[in-house]
């Protein structure tokens, strides 16, 4: 029987489906972030066999650099290629390094880290986005003077450059509109929310709020608490099941977003394309878009 199969010219390693390719996912940020992105690569990968993707997140709040930048060198041994969000940190940008040194691609996902040596970022033009955001708080803000009350989490430079676009628009098209302090949430519901609750209670109500971290229902909680809800303007970052909602109970004015699944697909695409040695597709920054309350997002 195997004579005549072989006479067919059939054979079990010829029509053995190639193997497939292993891209891992790390992930250090918010809850709700490291959701959305699990979402986009467990979708991505059910459509497409030629890929496995294992995914881990880690929330913000419980990252040790040192601790968070051992399992990259530990994932690598694992798989052909690494996509990685994660704050800048000496420890984090070193063990991408090592990554990189033994032929293991790094591709950069939402926050960039360039130090890292890292083989590309995907992701949306970040400073555009703070900026973005400052065109939006100014025109909703109207012609008050006023604090815009800063809220960001960790180390991270999509944070960074956001904050950047944002300071840059507000000085330069909205003077009236003053930066005040700079409060953190931690990526983290509760501990954002007893900071905003501190920060009105000793300065005062904010004319806006411009998160560019996670923890959007903490700051919504605490404007809840002093009856502000609609009467400060409430703009953050990252499209979900929570910052949806805070649009459509008008809490949130404006959502800055971006598309996820289609940056988890450029992302394994363009790994793909290196790995297979085949010509590598086009990485430009992804759009940001912008979310209201009667988006269909």
């Amino acid at each position: 029987m195997l004579a005549a199969f072989s006479r067919l010219g059939g054979n079990a390693t010829e029509t053995a489906a190639p193997k497939a390719r292993r891209i891992a996912f790390l992930s250090d940020s918010g809850t709700s972030f490291n959701r959305t992105l699990e979402m986009a690569v467990e979708s991505h990968c059910r459509g497409n066999g030629g890929v496995e993707c294992p995914f881990t997140g880690v929330t913000t709040a419980k990252v040790d650099p040192i601790k968070f930048a051992n399992p990259i060198e530990r994932t690598a041994e694992e798989a052909e290629a690494l996509v990685i969000v994660a704050r800048e940190d000496l420890m984090i940008n070193r063990a991408i390094r090592a990554v990189m040194a033994r032929k293991v691609p790094v591709v950069c996902l939402t926050t960039d880290l360039p130090a890292s040596g890292r083989t590309a970022y995907v992701g949306s033009d970040q400073t555009r986005a703070g900026a973005t955001a400052a065109y939006l708080m100014g025109q909703a803000v109207g012609n008050l003077d006023g604090k815009i009350l800063l809220v960001y989490s960790a180390p991270y430079r999509s944070q960074e450059e956001r904050e950047l676009g944002f300071r840059r628009v507000l000085r330069s098209e909205f003077p009236r509109l003053e930066v005040d302090e700079r409060v953190n949430s931690n990526d983290d519901t509760d501990y954002v929310y007893r900071n905003v609750v501190r920060y009105i209670e000793d300065h005062g109500a904010p004319a806006g709020i411009y998160n560019v971290a996670a923890g959007n229902i903490g700051i919504g909680r605490a404007l809840g608490d002093f009856n502000l809800q609609g009467k400060v303007v409430f703009i953050g970052h990252e499209l979900n099941f929570n910052s949806r909602m805070l649009l459509e109970t008008g809490v949130m004015n404006f959502v800055i977003g971006h598309d996820v699944a289609a940056e988890v697909a450029h992302a394994i695409d363009f790994v793909t394309a290196l790995l297979d040695k085949r010509p590598l597709p086009a990485l430009g920054h992804t759009r940001v878009r912008i979310y209201t309350k009667y988006s269909r997002n």
